[in-house]
């Protein structure tokens, strides 16, 4: 029997590709270019750390991938991998953003908003990624929260695209709420409604990213950085 594509066997491998994408091209000249292992990081922390989310991106290109072209018994070995990832890239993202402030490792962006914006996006690629777990019998859920969960992740990576200064953060701002925009607009053209799972997921990258200037903002920020992590 010949294999038919559906509209979803063409559009979600090509957010991950997208996604890859993205992530390339923030971290092309750091990291990729270099040939990752090879890439002059500040420390062995940030090369695991590096790994752990690339590993997740490609993971993410494969399993889309997979599903597309109904290799699905596949894609459920591999799925392991899905439940195993994310704990570690937390442990090593929180890691890694600590050593980063001590750095001083990320210009134009005060370490407060460092701190409150990448745990924020950690949270909700967590809460994300474990929602889609509980909802793998439902293909349609899991796949757009897995989407999600990882365009919620993207911030450092556009941060790195090659923006004005003046505008860099602007700009990181417009790309990262725009990404999720095209899981709604896919919604609304192939059912003409937004599923669920779409509504959920960007109303937590939004809910993130629009009270993230707020929160950093808060005073007890600057003290608790300054006695307990520089």
């Amino acid at each position: 029997m010949s294999w038919k594509p559906r509209a979803d066997d063409i559009f979600f491998p090509a957010m991950s590709l997208l996604i890859l994408a993205v992530v390339v091209f923030g971290f092309a000249q750091s990291y990729f270019l270099p040939g990752m292992v090879f890439a002059k990081l500040p420390n062995a922390l940030v090369h695991i750390h590096g790994a752990l989310f690339v590993s997740w991106i490609f993971l993410l290109v494969i399993q889309n991938f997979l599903v597309a072209t109904r290799k699905i018994k596949w894609h459920i070995a591999l799925g392991i991998l899905g439940v195993i990832l994310p704990p570690l890239m937390a442990i090593f993202g929180v890691l890694t953003v600590f050593d980063s402030i001590r750095r001083n490792g990320t210009p134009f962006i005060p370490p407060q908003l460092i701190l409150v914006g990448d745990f924020g996006e950690l949270l909700v690629f967590l809460v994300l990624v474990a929602w889609a777990m509980i909802a793998r019998r439902s293909p349609a859920a899991h796949k757009r929260f897995m989407i999600l969960a990882t365009m919620a992740l993207l911030g450092p990576a556009i941060n790195r695209w090659p923006f004005p200064a003046n505008i860099r953060l602007l700009g990181t701002f417009v790309v990262f709420l725009v990404l999720p925009l095209l899981v709604v607009a896919y919604d609304l053209l192939s059912t003409r409604r937004i599923h669920r799972a779409t509504a959920i997921g960007t109303g937590l990258i939004y809910f993130q990213a629009l009270t993230m200037i707020p929160i950093a903002s808060l005073s007890f920020w600057p003290r608790l950085i300054a006695e307990y992590i520089k």
